[in-house]
């Protein structure tokens, strides 16, 4: 009997190390988590600072990023010939109603959009729309892998 106690034991122990793992590298279904990374963008995309996009973003060959009809092909790309040019536009950016989805490692967001800036040209632009940010959870963290937003003007 003190035989198959301490057998018992030896199991319990030796199974603890491989559920801890499994707890540490399955997906987090939390969509606070998502939330958050939302609002990173956001700001970041508001202040033109690339920062959290390199952080929350997999940069991965074949990474294509869809604004208002148009394409950008890879990370760099998004950052250098979206994010700043806008934010030197004074662009404003709200997401609101934020609908978060999750399957496995998978995950996705839906978002309602509100965008203002003014043109170099002083056109002044006010557009609502939506936005859909496609996540994976890569190394312990949610990444988002594609984008796709469209809007039309209000009015």
């Amino acid at each position: 009997m003190r035989a198959l106690a301490t057998l018992l034991v030896l199991l319990t122990v030796g199974c603890a190390p491989e559920s801890q793992t499994m707890q540490e590298t399955s997906a987090d279904h939390d969509p606070d988590a998502i939330e958050a990374i939302l609002e990173d963008i956001r700001v970041g995309w508001e202040m033109g600072d690339g920062a959290p996009f390199r952080e929350h973003f997999l940069d991965w060959d074949g990474a294509r990023y869809f604004e208002g009809g148009g394409q950008n092909v890879g990370l760099t790309d998004l950052i250098e010939n979206h994010v700043e040019p806008e934010a030197e536009l004074g662009l404003q950016l709200e997401f609101s109603n934020i609908q978060t989805h999750f399957e496995g490692d998978f995950a996705w967001a839906v978002v309602d959009t509100e965008i203002r800036l003014t043109t170099g040209a002083g056109r002044e632009i006010h557009n609502r729309g939506h936005g859909t940010y496609l996540f994976q959870w890569v190394d312990g963290a949610w990444r988002v892998v594609h984008t796709q937003s469209a809007s039309s003007p209000v009015g």
